[in-house]
Parts: structure tokens; sequence; C-alpha cells
């Protein structure tokens, strides 16, 4: 072993904290970054493993195809599997029950992930029904049961008209499909399955018969959302025609923002790369310091430049192979725990257990940190060392700076502060790299923490959950799997909410899905593209309110004419406000026009269901535009965030419009909306109304908590991580300037200087590097708030809101932050002085190091 060697391994021993305040910086920075990458890596596949077992491994699903539509399919160059069952319309039930129909596939229905009970049809007599269907509608779980059913299928005649075909139909209950729970939370449909049309045996008509078609692509889940649009657009089937797996979706998409590597997650690693090459370089510099008579020595005895620098480059690698070795050994622990603390139960309903994955990228990817971390302050170092003379290194061990030319400022400093809190002060100056290397350490904790966790954060959060949450509190029938011409909220229900304390106001809503007419050259070809529209009528959203809301809050929405005569008749037509834009999700992600123009006075055909006979019809009625509403009535009125035309009136033309008065929605504001006992007692009659759903602010808030811990315990994490190797360099820092200045402390002692003093000297200069470090942190962090603002701005213009936010200097922030820093500094000065209260004040005159 070369003397070299042996010198490296004998001051690495010698100096057993300094060296494992090195190893630790090399840990700490490998750890989290092996750490973080794994845990995702492994949460992604056992998620996707997971998924494909409780949810089906399909891709995508498209509906309603006329048969041209599945050739096209069949035939696209992307599609390595397709399973295709008739469209059969839907059943519903008298209490308003909403269930697909299906013809049965076995293939289907295992691609799907399906789990059956009982067997598949055989004639259309026979159903196979979801057990949370049946549920639903309050039907036992029982093989061979008998159920009266109504078949119902919109379709379209021989003159592009839309219309609806009914029939009654009894059933036998032959299988019964169980899906996990957890289907449930992201996909709101109910499937049933019967034999289907046949040569036969037909349930409908033929020519009322479209088809499904669950697909397998070859490009697999990769940019699966984007591929399915492709296929969409190269096929003309319309954005609307198809529905990818929504878990799966979901899921891919997390996957697809984190391996594209956001801007955040870059400046996270980043961060954690800086603090350890910041807190690594500091470690070197301090030890170059320190050992530099021994330098000067070495290089008076003959010992080379090249000899001496091997010295660092031995301690170095040292340092840096226990570093990595140990971090990626508790980096696997730590990502262990974090794989089995996380979607536990998921796991447990898929029966699976979750796996730690741990790729090449993943081992290399921080071992490159780790060297880099480690070689950048040796480089450095060595760089240092070669402009350094013999006999400079061994005369003088710390180079001083002369105060003298701030002759004026010193006196100043020196009457505030007085003389010992003026030496605290200048002492932060006596080393500037090492000095510089402390205040950006601290400062990098700082911007991290102001930045995540400013009010403006709070601000985002609050303004969407006012987007998310028009009302307080909302009850509506869901349309996915409500019958919605059979349902309704009466006089009755609103009076029991209206006798509930604590409720300040409750706005009647019936909302209505049908169609309105137009010609193709009188809409925006964007939209008849992104809508695959081939003929002259489309969906639209008919909105009815109650005349207290449209006076008090539509007002506020007016864009052209008024509401004057919104509850009136103008020459036998009906008055609406039209609401003429749509949300173009495919290349520009900005709000279009649905009309190229439209105008008050405009008449316009539309289509509704309506009651005739006993039998559900769509109603052709005429009316005219008195006003048109502002393009932020989609983000901040009553608007649904989705692409249909949209069509407000008041409940004086509901008659005339539906044939009936009624309301399928309930938006309830509250005197106080996060007051528990009052959301309860509206929750409970909601659930006593069949089918009814409940929605309010108080299970918002909960949900976006809970979605955000995670998100919190990484800044959290990072900002812990940046603030102990902060603390560790101040320490270092003020314990270095202690022992470089032993001899004149102890002097100043032997002079009379008590403790007391000397503590103050100390405590002085600790705060001069809190205060110091938030003023660097609070630069950065201030202009990264200002593009935050503006990001968002420019974010949500294309939802119509010119403003979204303003700028608010983070006070609150930066007081905790500056709270924090001062404790810190605090800490680490009292626990670098430690030693220095017993000194013996002969030996300190004596020896300097």
């Amino acid at each position: 072993m070369g003397i070299y060697l042996k010198m490296s391994l004998a001051y690495l021993r010698r100096n057993k904290l300094r060296t494992s305040f090195l190893i630790l910086g090399v840990v700490l920075g490998v750890v989290l970054i092996f750490g973080t990458n794994v845990i995702k890596e492994s949460n992604n596949k056992n998620d996707l493993e997971a998924i494909d077992k409780l949810y089906g491994g399909h891709h995508v699903e498209f509906s309603d195809l006329n048969n041209e539509g599945v050739e096209k399919l069949k035939k696209d160059k992307d599609v390595s599997k397709i399973t295709t069952v008739q469209n059969l319309g839907s059943v519903v039930n008298d209490k308003g029950n909403y269930i697909l129909l299906r013809s049965a596939n076995e293939d289907y229905i295992k691609g799907k992930a399906n789990k059956l009970t009982g067997r598949l049809p055989k004639n259309n007599n026979e159903i196979v029904l979801e057990k949370r269907a049946l549920e639903s509608m309050g039907e036992p779980y029982k093989l061979n049961s008998t159920l009266n059913l109504i078949v119902k299928k919109d379709y379209k005649d021989s003159e592009g008209n839309n219309q609806i075909y009914t029939q009654d139909q009894e059933f036998k209950l032959v299988g019964i499909i169980e899906k996990p729970e957890g289907y449930y939370d992201v996909v709101w449909t109910y499937e049933g399955f019967t034999y289907g049309n046949s040569e036969l045996d037909n349930i409908i008509p033929t020519e009322l018969v479209t088809y499904n078609s669950i697909l397998d692509l070859k490009t697999g889940i990769k940019n699966l959302d984007r591929n399915v649009k492709k296929i969409s657009d190269r096929n003309d089937l319309g954005r609307t025609s198809f529905l990818p797996n929504v878990p799966l979706v979901q899921k891919l998409a997390d996957i697809e923002i984190e391996s594209a590597k956001s801007k955040e997650s870059i400046q996270l690693e980043v961060l954690i790369i800086i603090a350890a090459v910041i807190f690594i370089f500091n470690m070197f510099n301090i030890a170059l310091n320190q050992t530099m008579k021994e330098i000067g020595l070495l290089r008076l005895i003959g010992s080379s430049e090249k000899k001496v620098r091997l010295i660092l480059i031995y301690r170095a690698f040292i340092i840096m192979v226990i570093g990595i070795i140990l971090a990626l050994i508790l980096g696997t622990l730590y990502s262990y725990v974090g794989v089995n603390t996380y979607n536990v139960e998921i796991y447990k309903e898929a029966s699976i257990a979750p796996k730690l994955y741990i790729s090449n990228r993943n081992i290399v990817k921080p071992i490159l940190v780790g060297i880099f971390s480690v070689s950048i302050p040796c480089i450095i170092a060595m760089c240092k060392i070669g402009n350094i003379s013999p006999i400079e290194a061994m005369s003088n061990n710390e180079k001083v700076k002369s105060y003298s030319k701030g002759y004026k400022l010193n006196k100043v400093l020196n009457k505030i502060f007085g003389f010992y809190g003026f030496m605290g002060l200048k002492n932060i100056g006596r080393n500037k790299s090492r000095s510089i290397i402390s205040l950006i350490s601290i400062a990098l904790g700082g911007y991290i923490f102001i930045t995540n966790f400013s009010s403006m954060q709070d601000e985002v959060g609050a303004k969407i959950e006012d987007m998310q949450n028009r009302y307080d509190v909302v009850m509506q029938f869901n349309g996915a799997v409500s019958y919605l011409e059979s349902l309704k909220y009466t006089d009755t229900d609103v009076d029991k909410i209206k006798s509930v304390d604590g409720v300040k106001s409750v706005n009647t809503i019936n909302v209505v899905s049908g169609f309105f007419d137009f010609k193709k050259d009188e809409i925006n070809e964007e939209f008849a593209k992104y809508n695959g529209i081939e003929n002259t009528e489309h969906k639209m959203d008919l909105k009815i309110y109650g005349n207290n809301y449209i006076n008090k809050d539509l007002k506020k929405f007016v864009e052209y004419g008024n509401l004057d005569d919104l509850g009136k008749e103008t020459d036998g037509y009906p008055n609406v406000a039209v609401y003429n834009y749509f949300y173009e999700r495919e290349k520009d992600y900005t709000l279009k026009k649905v009309f190229k123009d439209i105008e008050v006075g405009d008449i316009l055909t539309i289509k509704v269901p309506a009651k005739e006979d006993n039998k559900t019809v769509y109603k052709e009625s005429k009316v005219r535009v008195c006003s048109t509403l502002t393009p932020d009535w989609m983000s901040m009125g009553d608007g649904q965030f989705g692409n249909n035309f949209e069509i407000v009136t008041s409940k004086n033309h509901s008659e005339s419009l539906i044939g009936e008065q009624k309301y399928t929605k309930l938006g309830i504001n509250l005197e106080d909306p996060y007051d528990e006992v009052v959301n309860e007692k509206l929750e409970e009659i909601s659930d006593r109304i069949h089918l009814s759903t409940f929605k309010s602010r108080v299970g918002y808030v909960e949900w976006a908590s809970e979605s955000s811990q995670e998100y919190i315990k990484s800044k959290i994490s990072l900002i812990v991580l940046v603030l102990i190797i902060a603390e560790i360099n101040i320490f270092c820092t003020i314990r270095t300037n202690l022992l470089v200045r032993r001899k004149e402390i102890s002097t100043l002692r032997a002079l009379g200087l008590s403790i007391k003093n000397m503590r103050k000297m100390i405590i002085y200069e600790a705060l001069a590097y809190s205060i110091f470090s938030f003023m660097i942190a609070l630069i950065p962090a201030i202009i990264n708030l200002i593009k935050f603002v503006n990001l968002n701005n420019d974010a949500y213009i294309n939802y119509g809101i010119e403003n979204f936010m303003e700028f608010t200097f983070p006070v609150k922030e930066s007081i905790i932050f500056l709270l924090i820093s001062i404790t810190m500094c605090l800490l680490a000065a009292m626990t670098a002085n430690k030693d220095f209260k017993e000194m013996n004040i002969i030996e300190g005159i004596k020896e300097n190091d």
C-alpha cells in the first residue's frame, strides 16, 4: 500500500466526524434519487399489473359503430386484436335505473375483467347483469329470478333524425357479473348482456343494431391516448366514439408525465445534486484548509503536486465508494418500505404481492450522481492546491481579509451591534468561499420551502375548488346509471332541504340531454371534425333554471343581449340564452365557437325527450336567442366543462319544451359550506331518494387533502434533506472558523473575554448566516412565484378566465423560513461552541490547530 494511500486512510480515521459527514453527504443525495426513482418505477409496474387484473387488459372501446366502422377498425394497421358485440341500447326499469345492453360474448366479458357467476344467455328472454346494478335496482342476487324491464335504443331514422325505440321485455336472470369494488371509482356505467340479434331471434329491429368493439393495439400501452386518437381520426370515427380503458389511461398518464421528466421533477433532482455537491465541496474545502500545513511540509520534503493531489483523489475515492455502497443498501431498504406501504388495498384486491423493480438505469443514475457529487469538489480542491506555494501553505492556515477600507461602515456596525456583535458579523467574511457555500446551502432549502408552500398554492387550490363546486352541495341523478326521463326531485324534497337549519338557498335545475339542428356551413369546422359530425343534428344540453338564479347569477355571464325576456316568448318562440363554445382537447386546448356566428334574434331548432302517450319521444321545438353567454360560463358559471352546445332558459318554458315541470339537479348553498352536521343531514335526505347522488365541498376538500399528501411528503422530504445538509454545513463552517481562530480567541480570553461575550459573538455570526441566506433565498423564490402566477394565468385563459390570479408576496412563508433558518444556525453555533467553553487558554495560545 502506497504512502499516500496510507496517509489518506489515516486522515479519514483521525477525522472521523468530518469523514462521517462527507459519507453522509453522498448517502443523502444518492438515497433520495435512487429511492424516489425505484419507488416510482415499482409502483407504476405494480399498479399496471393490478389494473390489468382488476379492470381488464384491453386498451380502448369504440361504441355505437356501424358495420363500416367495425370493418375499418379490423383493418387498421395499429389494431392487434378486436372483439365486437352488438350495441342493443339499454334496459331501464320503472324506478329509473339505466343499464347498457350488449350481446353476450365470452371474450368481451373476460376482456373487461368480469367474473361471471351462472352462465351466458341462450336467447333474448335471458339476461346477465352486474351485481352492482342489481343492488342499485333493489333486486336480490338470485339466479333464474324474473325482471320486467324496458329495452330502449336511440337511433337515427332514414332521414337522419334522432328517434327513440322502446319495448317492454321480461327477462330471466341467468348470470351475475362481479367487478372489483375499485372499478366503480373510475367507471360509473353498468352493463347487461342478452343473446342478441340473430337470423331467428331479434330483440330490437335489425336496422337499429350498432356495435361496440374493444381493441388491443400493436403499440401497446405506450402513448395509448395519443395512438387511440390517431386511429379515430384516421378512420373518421369522431372523438366521442371511443373511451380508453379509464383506469389504465389514468395510470399511463401519470407514468408518461414522470418518464417525460417534467420541469418539476428535473428541478427536484437538480436541487438534490446541487445540495450534495455544495455540501461535499464545503467539507473538502474545510479539510483542505485545515491540512494546509501538512501539504506544505510534504511539498517541502519533495512531494510533487501530482502526489499531493493523489491524497485528495484517494480520500474522494474512498468516500465515494463507501457512500455509494451504503446509499444503495439504504435506498433499497427505503424503496422496499415505500413500495409495501403504497396502494395496499388495490394490491390485496388484485391478489398480487407488490414487487421491487430495480432497473439498470435506476442503479447507474444515482451512482453517476454520487461520482459527480464527489468529483467536482475534489477537482476544485486539487486546482486550489496547484495555486498555493509550499511557503504560503506553511506560513498561514487562513486568509484573513483586511477591513481597513471599510472603516466608516465598521464603525457604524460596531456602534449598532457592539464590539462582539460586530466581530461575529465580520467573522463570516474570513473565508468567502466557505461562507458563500453555507449561505447557498440554507438558501436552497428556503427557495424550496417558500415556493412550494406559498399561500398562492392555496389560492390556486381554492379557485379550483370553486370551479369544481359551483354550489356548496349538489344533489343530482347520474345520467350514466339513471334514466333521467323517469326521475325527478319533487317540491316536497326541496321543502325538506330548505327546512334544514343552515341551508341558505336551493336552486332547482333541470338538465336535459337533447339535440340541436344546424346547417354544415353554419358551424365551426373544428367542432364538426372533433365530434365526427356527418349529419345536421348533434348533442346539446338544455338547462332550465329558476328565475332567482337567472336574475342573481346568470346575468353575470351575459356576453351579448340581455336576460329581460328569458322567461317570456317573442313572436311565439321561448327565449333562451346560448353558450356557443366548446373546449377543443385535441390540438390547441382552447375554447372555440360552435356556430361561426350567432346573434340575438336567431331561431334555433332543438329536440329533447318528452312524454307522449306514456312513451318517451324526441319533441322538436323552435327557440329564440335573446342572449349569449361569456366563455367563462364553463369554468366560473354552471357549465359542464364539456364539449356540448348549451342552451339555458327559464322554468317558465319547461311545460312547452319538455311537457312537464321537474328538477333533476339541486344546487344548495349553506350558511357555512364546511358545516359537517348540515352536510350529514342533507346527505341523509339524498340517500333516501332513489339514485340521487350527493356531492359537497366538504367531500371535495377531503379528497383534495388525501390526493395532495404524497406531494407534500415528497416536498417535505426534500426540504428536510436540504436543511439537514445546510445544518451540517453551518455547523462545520462555524466550528472551522472557531478552530482557525483558536489562538485569537484564546488571546482574547486571556485579555478578559468572557464565555458570555464569546457566545454573543458566535450568536451574531449565526444570525448573520440565517439572515443573509434568507435574503438570497427570497430573490429566486419571488421570481419563481411570479412565473407560477403567469403560468396559471396563461393556462386558465383557455377556460375563458381573463385573470385567474394575482401575485401575492409570501409574507407568512418568509417569516416561517426565517425563523427556521435562525433556529438552525443558532443550534449549529451552540453545538460548534460546546468544546470551546472549557478550552485551555494557554494551550490555545500555543497551538492554532
